[in-house]
């Protein structure tokens, strides 16, 4: 049995010793409050006041050491001195056991905490799940993909008004749908008009740039038509009002379609129903339609069950209805649409990406729906499995605050900016992904920096000598950092302007409005 030592700080004492008590470990605590604090200078101190204490060298003692994940810089420097290696671990303490118990399965490191390789670790067990799951046999396949009730369900992802894009945005839409993770990439036509002539290029544009497959969105049966002659992959809609212009060439092309009711929801897709069995056509997708928030959605959900029970079809979940229609951050609405388009038995969920407070939408569905479908597997509840939607708050929360006693306090105010040799106009290149700082000098831009993060781009500015006060330098960190997470997030960035101002930050900061971010 490996003998393992834990070197901590006084502060996460208490804690450590708690979560490792079960396990063939020592915890000795460094003369620091903070362990994030330890240095490898710090650590090879506490190591030889070990070695002076138990009369024996540290790797007579112990096979490796564990510090905190949050630690900065390489530890490679305490084996070199002192023949023992030393790995970080996990950043939080409460993860130890974790660790301990997955010591065998993966490889600790000198540079990087223990939580990215159990991150890693569980996700190939949760992929594993998936993987098991693809190889079941199907009743139903949209081109090579497979669908019902025994694979996760597939994320549709819906280009809308494809006939206003040129040829160049709409193959970096299918591409970042592609790279999103939609499982099936629809093409959204007009309503009311007939983009017949612009059909055979679209479908063209889209499946020259994936392989996944292609459907087309209208209820124009002359679009569909034209579609279904241009080997689109999926057909949605079919409806009372087109199919009689339509079955004859649903059943010649054996193309997988989705039909929708009108108002009578159960009755119409039963009378659809019955007219495509009558001709032997059975890739029927049924869409008993998602409804708004107030405008039926709750009922909406309980003809999802009733629909379930009485066909043996696959059905469709179109979680754009609600999303697109609510005004709230899209990541949570969408995790728990998705877990209701589970509770029902739907196997598509369909959304657009329209507005820009949906933006990620389809990027969350399917996290949620790999989410959902592991948590449905293992029969428990959607947390603690990998996967995860937690975006802009914690999971566990045990940040400290550490009071030194100071004599001194001085409370902030705000002081007068001081103008430098230059100034910066900050942007994001979104095509890019790239934060932009270009540099002017009596109004005219003389060059610009590019980059991805908040510090290289401060320390190319400094290299460059572009800057000689540090009133400036401390504003171009905060400007340069709130481009950072706007950029990681989505978010709209306006330089001088707050990142999150609407009115809940506006409540959670005491309701001052002026106050600048």
């Amino acid at each position: 049995m490996r003998k393992i030592l834990i070197i901590t700080g006084r502060l996460a004492e208490g804690i450590v010793k708690k979560v490792v008590k079960d396990y063939n470990i020592d915890v000795h605590v460094a003369n620091i409050d903070v362990a994030a604090f330890l240095t490898p200078k710090l650590i090879i101190k506490e190591i030889k006041k070990i070695e002076k204490e138990r009369n024996k060298k540290i790797y007579e003692l112990y096979d490796f050491i564990l510090v905190t994940g949050l630690v900065r810089g390489d530890l490679k420097e305490v084996e070199e001195y002192k023949k023992i290696k030393c790995y970080k671990s996990t950043r939080e303490a409460i993860d130890l056991p974790l660790l301990l118990e997955n010591l065998d399965k993966i490889e600790l490191s000198t540079k990087y905490e223990a939580d990215r390789y159990l991150y890693n670790l569980i996700l190939e067990e949760c992929n594993k799940i998936i993987e098991e799951s693809e190889k079941e046999k199907e009743r139903f396949k949209i081109k090579n993909l497979k669908i019902g009730d025994g694979f996760p369900i597939r994320v549709l992802g819906e280009i809308v008004h494809t006939p206003y894009l040129s040829k160049k945005e709409l193959e970096k839409r299918v591409k970042y749908y592609d790279e999103s993770g939609a499982d099936m990439i629809d093409l959204g036509m007009v309503s009311g008009e007939n983009n017949v002539d612009k059909i055979r290029e679209i479908i063209k544009v889209a499946k020259d740039v994936t392989d996944k497959p292609v459907s087309i969105d209208t209820l124009n049966y002359k679009e569909i038509k034209e579609a279904l002659k241009n080997e689109i992959d999926l057909v949605l809609s079919i409806s009372l009002d087109n199919i009689n212009y339509l079955i004859n060439d649903i059943r010649d092309y054996d193309v997988p379609i989705v039909v929708i009711p009108k108002e009578n929801k159960i009755e119409d897709l039963r009378k659809l129903i019955d007219l495509l069995e009558s001709k032997d056509i059975d890739k029927i997708i049924l869409d008993p339609i998602l409804e708004p928030i107030n405008y039926g959605f709750l009922d909406s959900i309980f003809i999802y069950k009733k629909v379930k029970s009485l066909f043996n079809y696959p059905t469709f979940f179109g979680a754009g209805n609600v999303t697109e229609l609510f005004d709230v951050d899209s990541h949570g609405v969408n995790a728990l649409l998705t877990a209701i388009a589970y509770d029902v038995g739907a196997n598509i969920i369909f959304t657009p990406e329209a507005s820009a407070k949906c933006k990620f939408s389809i990027k969350e569905l399917k996290i949620a729906s790999k989410m959902l479908f592991i948590a449905k597997k293992r029969k428990s509840f959607p947390k603690d499995i990998g996967y995860n939607l937690i975006n802009y708050k914690d999971k566990k929360f045990d940040e400290q605050f550490i009071n030194y006693g100071v004599d001194k306090v001085f409370y902030a105010k705000e002081g007068k900016f001081r103008l430098d040799k230059g100034s910066f106009k900050i942007q994001i290149d979104r095509e890019r992904k790239e934060i932009v700082a270009t540099y002017f000098k009596k109004g005219k831009p003389l060059l610009e920096i590019r980059g991805r993060k908040a510090k290289e781009i401060c320390d190319t500015i400094i290299k460059l000598e572009l800057v000689d006060s540090f009133s400036h330098c401390m504003y171009l960190g905060r400007e340069l950092e709130k481009a950072e997470i706007a950029l990681k997030i989505g978010k709209k960035y306006n330089q001088d302007f707050p990142l999150f101002y609407n009115e809940f930050w506006y409540l959670s900061e005491g309701g001052d409005r002026d106050a600048e971010s």
